[in-house]
C-alpha cells in the first residue's frame, strides 16, 4: 500500500486519518506540532510517542524531504536562492531574505507557469504541475532545517508559478503557516502576489484572511501591459482595476502594485503620468524595483537618473510608492534563474 504524504494532510485531515489507523485522535495534534513547530524528518524523531506507535506511523505515511540540488549565497546581503528537488525529479526554488529582525522566505507555488511574463526567467519552460500543500511548506521546511536558530516571520508566495492558479494548495499551506501548533505566522505576514487573475482575487477576497495581496501591475497601458504579461489579454486594466475596488471594499485592505522598471518599456515620466491616472482613489501603495537581467532576455534596466524622475513624477502626483533595492544580484536571485540554469 502507498504511503500518505502527511504534510498533506490538513489537521483536520490528519485527525481522520488516525482515527482510521486506530490511532487515539489527540495525537494527530501531537505530531503535527512535531511535523511543524520541530520541523523533523523522520517519525523517530517524535521521542514522546510511543515506540509502538512510531512504527505504526511509519507503515502508514512518510515524510517528505526535498533534495537541496544547488543553492548560492549572496556575498552583499546573505540572501541565499535554494533549488530543489522533488520527488519525481522536478524542481523549484525558493528564496531566504534575511533581514536585522526578521527573514523572509519567498516561495513557488508551481513547477513552471503558465502565464508567460515576458521577463520572467521561467516564462520559456512552461508549466509542469501544481505543487501539493505539502510541497509548498517543505520549502520552509528544508530552509529551516539549512539555517538553524532562523526565526521566519515572512512568507511571500513571489517565486516560480502563479498562486491563483493553485488557489486550493497554497490557501491550504497558508492555513499551516498560519496555524498557532504549525509555523504560527500572522496573516498579515503572508504575501500572495498575482499576476492578475481576477477570478483568485475574488475568492481571496471571501476567505476572511488577513493576508496581504500584491498584484503585478508592471503597466498602466493595455498594450503594454499585454505585452509584459499575457494574462492582461484575458483580465484587461479596466477589469484588473475593478476587481482591485472590490478587494479593497470587500477586506477594507490596501492592495501593492509591484512594478518591475524596464528601460525604454515602462519607466518614462509620461508611464508614471499614466500610473497616476490609473491609481486614482485607489487604496495602494507601489513597490518599484530595477529589472534584474536574465541572460538573452532584450531587457534593461533603467539608468538612475530615469528611476528618480519616475518615482519623483509618483510622489509628485499623490502616489504611495517605493523604490525597492533588488536582493541577491550577484546570485541572479531573479525568479526562475537558477532553476533555468539546470533545464539549460
Amino acid at each position: 500500500m502507498k504511503k500518505i504524504r502527511i504534510r498533506d494532510l490538513s489537521g483536520s485531515e490528519l485527525e481522520v486519518a488516525f482515527k482510521e489507523a486506530g490511532i487515539e485522535p489527540y495525537r494527530s495534534r501531537q505530531v503535527f506540532r512535531w511535523l511543524y513547530r520541530a520541523a523533523v524528518r523522520s517519525f523517530d524523531e517524535m521521542t514522546d510517542l510511543p515506540a509502538s506507535m512510531r512504527v505504526l506511523l511509519n507503515s502508514k505515511f512518510c515524510i517528505s524531504s526535498p533534495e537541496i540540488l544547488d543553492l548560492r549565497k549572496s556575498l552583499s546581503d546573505g540572501t541565499t536562492k535554494y533549488l530543489f528537488k522533488l520527488d519525481d525529479g522536478n524542481t523549484v526554488e525558493a528564496v531566504l531574505l534575511p533581514e536585522r529582525e526578521r527573514s523572509t522566505i519567498c516561495l513557488s507555488s508551481q513547477v513552471g507557469c503558465k502565464f508567460a511574463c515576458s521577463f520572467c526567467a521561467s516564462a520559456p519552460f512552461g508549466f509542469v504541475r501544481n505543487l501539493t500543500q505539502g510541497e509548498i511548506l517543505d520549502e520552509v521546511i528544508a530552509i529551516k532545517n539549512a539555517n538553524p536558530g532562523i526565526s521566519i516571520n515572512n512568507i511571500v508566495f513571489m517565486g516560480i508559478g502563479e498562486p491563483f492558479d493553485n488557489y486550493d494548495n497554497v490557501m491550504r499551506a497558508i492555513r499551516v503557516f498560519n496555524d498557532k501548533d504549525a509555523f504560527n505566522i500572522g496573516a498579515r505576514k503572508i504575501t500572495i502576489s498575482t499576476c492578475g487573475v481576477v477570478p483568485g482575487m475574488e475568492k481571496l477576497a471571501k476567505e476572511g484572511l488577513q493576508v496581504e495581496l500584491s498584484v503585478s501591475l508592471h503597466s498602466a497601458n493595455d498594450e503594454v501591459r499585454s505585452k509584459l504579461l499575457p494574462v492582461n489579454k484575458r483580465y484587461p486594466l479596466k477589469d484588473l482595476m475593478s476587481a482591485c475596488k472590490k478587494y479593497i471594499n470587500t477586506t477594507n485592505r490596501i492592495i501593492t502594485f509591484e512594478y518591475v522598471l524596464i528601460k525604454g518599456v515602462n519607466s518614462s515620466r509620461s508611464d508614471a503620468l499614466e500610473l497616476i491616472k490609473l491609481l486614482k482613489g485607489i487604496k495602494c501603495k507601489v513597490n518599484a524595483i530595477a529589472y534584474n537581467k536574465i541572460q538573452g532576455s532584450p531587457y534593461e534596466e533603467p539608468t538612475d537618473s530615469e528611476t528618480k524622475i519616475f518615482m519623483s513624477t509618483l510622489s509628485d502626483g499623490g502616489v504611495n510608492a517605493m523604490h525597492r533595492k533588488p536582493k541577491g544580484e550577484d546570485i541572479d536571485a531573479g525568479c526562475g534563474q537558477l532553476r533555468i540554469s539546470r533545464l539549460k
